[in-house]
């Protein structure tokens, strides 16, 4: 009711306009509708032709915009030979028109003429869905092709099945017989566009880039966008009369028929809106845009049987339709370049099958219920699917073979305005001068400025850029041709030299234009005469250590006569974009490399001269250790004979006598313990003395005491015999010996130093025996390397905390030699004193604790007078480790080798 005076207005106006045109016209009310109608439906191909050409690239958009034109001209020429008798014709069994070919619509009746008008807009409108979905790399002939095909076969045909018979209002068609309704095309127009545009695009594939590896989903930018929207607004207000007119009169249904429309196309729009808004991410404008024209194709086939909240949710459901098919393609990679498949597709479907869902059963006159009705709109929409996708794929595919569909990449590169229509424009003048500027590097030409564009106004100060550029270049030119150290920029995967200066002239030989496009290896490198590719890799790694390091780098230059001399390079990595290059800077050091030689013959002299005091420091040196070595070892040698010698007799002595001292006492307890037991009565003064000198425990302990003497005397004489075992170092015999004696002989001197103390418990041995044989060796001197490396081990142990300190001794046999491991769990020797510890007179202990010569005089018996080795390994927190390495078959001569 609300809508009524609104109608009642333009019924008003229809009727003026009746009345100017005069009735002898015979036009009524509902004729000029229809033609009204017909010219809004017109002015949805402006609409159509907007869109595509704003929403599509700059480079296609006169190629989007021709073939909206074209399309629209020659499907009405085809619609009117053969394509509306086929809809319109009298039906053959339902399926085809048989009549009405090539009609004559200029005389007779108004109303055939009228209806033609309209409804071959309705055909030019589907023809130009598959514009905006295939633009951008199709060719023009196979469009035009295509548009012979839908609007001579694919659309009436199908139309004929849904439509014929509207005219006179009797439907005849198979699928209208049936009880199928689509009012003004949401199928029969957009479905089949839709279908249609959906097989091309499966055939001539996505544009070049669309769905790269590097650019997942990559979306071309629109060349204008308030272009598209301006388009989008035209197709609003065309479909007023798409819908409107379908009513084929002016009758009650019209108000609610365009506010619907209108409705529908607002709750479209707002869809996909508030998708965005609720995702939290920019707002498409492109998603907008489709999804109002979603919601007017959806609202299409049941704009007159429907409520208004009804179209406001047909309209809603539409955009989201869209937007759920358009994320569908793109994720099969199916490239619609303005999303007219999303809209026209998924809006037509959804829309027929609105008809069903939300339409009112009274006002559709089908008498069919509601299961019914949506039964026969499906079998519509799988009717329109399998014809028209299919016979368009067949179709195209065929067609594919002969004619390609497809421009070739570099037509689609260069864009179809040029590559189609040859089409020049300020835009494509600037493309032209930098693609120019690109592939030569020379940067005189200029662009076409005008300062009334923007594209004049970007070649403006393109120009400049290039100007200044020019200006950059020439003053980079003449410092590098003005330099005097050489310059070469090279491949740095090939080593071809890309560009040199002057200097490099001079410094080789060479023309410095004419070596490049030569390697590298023409100028320098290391001398490979005979092998080209292994003097290439050893540059390329030479090179690449310079980028990474900045180090000034020597190496051979090679002149032009073939002269080799001394050079100095800089190596630089560089990067311009996805191009690198590496600079190399050259300088020839002949002459500083003569007065270094100079320099250094001067200086030879005087280095011979410190060679020969050094030799001679080292002689003393070695004379020195040699000396004390000697006299420390004799001294003691002899220090610990005599001890040995004064201890043994007395404590033989004492041994000796103490075993008859065992036997008078045994035999002394046992008169006293007859005694006892015989004598009952003794006198009291008697009695008190033995109680006294308490006779039972000394018959109980004076036995152990002797024994203890006689076990200690034997320790003294184990130990006297051990000194008289070390003392014998100073004996310059060979002797052979067993290792395992000399060591236990070493231990029994330390035995006290073992014992805990009150820093440290006491420091437990492990041994570790392996079977050794004997061997030849100065038996003394190993004993002094052993007491050395035992002392120093104690030393250590007794400043750290170790619960456990433990010396563990190994020994190993092998076919050559004997190891001897001794190793402590101590705090272990920093890395840098292990360096030195063999060195004379260096130590680590205090002032009067240490000489410093233990470990090398050690080293020395070890090394020098017995061919072996002396090596120490420690880790710090770990403990040290000694290895000792003996020959088996001792070597006399080697000795006398090393002392000569």
């Amino acid at each position: 009711m609300m809508a009524r005076p609104w109608f009642d207005m333009l019924l008003g106006i229809l009727r003026n306009i009746q009345t100017c045109l005069g009735y002898e016209m015979g036009l009524s009310s509902d004729e000029l509708w229809i033609i009204l109608s017909a010219l809004l439906v017109f002015l949805m191909q402006a609409g159509f032709l907007c869109l595509e050409a704003g929403s599509t690239r700059r480079k296609n958009n006169i190629n989007v915009a021709f073939k909206n034109i074209a399309d629209l001209g020659i499907s009405i020429v085809i619609f009117w030979g053969i394509g509306y008798g086929i809809m319109f014709g009298n039906p053959f069994h339902g399926w085809i028109g048989t009549t009405q070919l090539f009609p004559e619509l200029s005389q007779g009746e108004p109303w055939p003429a009228i209806f033609f008008l309209f409804q071959a807009m309705f055909c030019s409108t589907a023809v130009t869905i598959l514009s905006g979905a295939a633009a951008e790399r199709m060719t023009l002939k196979g469009y035009l092709i295509i548009t012979c095909l839908i609007s001579g076969i694919v659309y009436p045909v199908f139309g004929h099945w849904a439509w014929n018979g509207i005219d006179s209002s009797k439907t005849t068609g198979w699928l209208g017989q049936s009880g199928f309704i689509d009012f003004a095309g949401s199928t029969v127009v957009h479905s089949l566009g839709g279908w249609v545009a959906l097989a091309t695009v499966l055939v001539i594939g996505p544009r070049m880039g669309r769905f790269s590896k590097k650019r997942a989903h990559h979306k071309s930018p629109s060349s204008d966008i308030p272009l598209a929207l301006l388009g989008t607004l035209l197709l609003w207000f065309g479909w007023f009369g798409f819908n409107g007119g379908s009513t084929l009169a002016i009758n009650a249904q019209l108000p609610g028929i365009l506010v619907n429309t209108l409705l529908a196309g607002a709750a479209g729009l707002t869809a996909p809106l508030l998708w965005g808004l609720v995702r939290q991410q920019t707002i498409s404008v492109n998603l907008v845009m489709n999804g109002a024209l979603a919601g007017l194709v959806a609202v299409t086939a049941n704009c007159q049987a429907v409520s208004s909240l009804s179209a406001l949710m047909i309209g809603a459901v539409g955009g989201g339709a869209m937007i759920l098919l358009s994320t569908a393609l793109n994720h099969w990679h199916i490239d619609d370049a303005v999303g007219a498949i999303p809209v026209h597709l998924g809006g037509g479907i959804w829309g027929t099958l609105a008809v069903a869902i939300f339409g009112d059963l009274d006002r559709l006159g089908t008498d069919l219920t509601r299961l019914a009705q949506l039964k026969i709109q499906i079998s519509g929409i799988l009717a329109c699917g399998l014809w028209s996708f299919t016979m368009s794929l067949i179709v195209l595919l065929l067609l594919n073979r002969y004619i390609p569909l497809r421009v070739n990449l570099r037509q689609e590169y260069l864009g179809l305005n040029v590559a189609e229509h040859n089409a020049s424009s300020e835009f494509q003048d600037l493309y032209a001068t930098m693609r120019t500027h690109v592939r030569t590097g020379e940067l005189k030409r200029r662009a076409t400025a005008n300062s009334f564009t923007e594209i004049g106004q970007i070649s403006q100060w393109y120009n400049q850029v290039v100007q200044t550029l020019e200006r950059v270049i020439a003053r980079i030119d003449a410092i590098i041709t003005t330099a005097a150290d050489g310059i070469v920029a090279i491949d740095p995967q090939t080593l071809v030299i890309q560009s040199t200066n002057p200097a490099i002239e001079k410094i080789f030989g060479h023309s410095w234009l004419r070596i490049i496009g030569q390697p590298l290896t023409i100028l320098m490198g290391a001398d490979y005469r005979n092998n080209q590719s292994i003097a290439i890799e050893s540059l390329y790694r030479l090179l690449e250590q310079g980028c990474h390091t900045g180090d000034v780098l020597e190496v051979i230059g090679i002149h032009r006569q073939g002269r080799r001399f001394p050079i100095e390079i800089t190596a630089t990595a560089s990067r311009v974009g996805s191009d690198c290059f590496w600079t190399i800077m050259v300088r020839d050091i002949t002459i500083r490399k003569k007065a270094e030689a100079a320099l250094q013959k001067s200086e030879l002299k005087a280095r011979r001269n410190a060679d020969r005091l050094k030799t001679a420091i080292e002689q003393l040196k070695q004379a020195q250790t040699q000396l004390l070595q000697g006299e420390k070892m004799a001294s003691l040698g002899h220090l610990v004979a005599g001890i040995a010698h004064e201890i043994n007799n007395p404590v033989s002595f004492i041994h000796g006598n103490l075993t008859y001292a065992n036997e008078y006492v045994h035999d002394l307890l046992q008169v006293l313990a007859l005694y006892q037991e015989h004598c009952s009565q003794l006198p009291s003064e008697a009695q008190e003395g033995i109680e006294k000198l308490e006779i039972d425990f000394l018959q109980e302990d004076f036995p152990r005491l002797i024994a203890s003497m006689q076990t200690g005397t034997m320790r003294i004489r184990d130990i006297v015999q051990s000194l008289r075992n070390f003392s014998r170092y100073d004996e310059a015999e060979i002797k052979v010996v067993d290792i395992h004696e000399g060591i236990d002989s070493t231990l029994i001197m330390l035995v006290h130093q073992l014992n805990a103390t009150s820093n440290r418990p006491e420091i437990r041995i492990q041994k570790n025996y392996g079977a050794l044989q004997k061997i030849e060796c100065y038996a003394g001197a190993l004993n002094q390397v052993f007491l050395n490396i035992l002392s120093n081990a104690i030393d250590v142990l007794d400043t750290c905390q170790e619960a456990t300190p433990t010396i563990t001794i190994t020994t190993q046999q092998y076919p050559e030699s004997v190891k001897i491991t001794i190793s402590d769990n101590g705090p272990g020797i920093p890395r840098a004193v292990q360096q030195k510890i063999f060195d004379p007179f260096f130590t680590t202990k205090t002032v009067g604790k240490g000489t410093g010569m233990g470990l090398a005089i050690s080293h020395q018996i070890v090394v020098e007078s017995h061919g072996g080795e002396l090596d120490c390994q420690s880790i710090p927190g770990q403990g040290t480790e000694f290895l000792i390495t003996l020959p088996t078959t001792f070597s006399h001569a080697y000795t006398k080798a090393r002392l000569k």
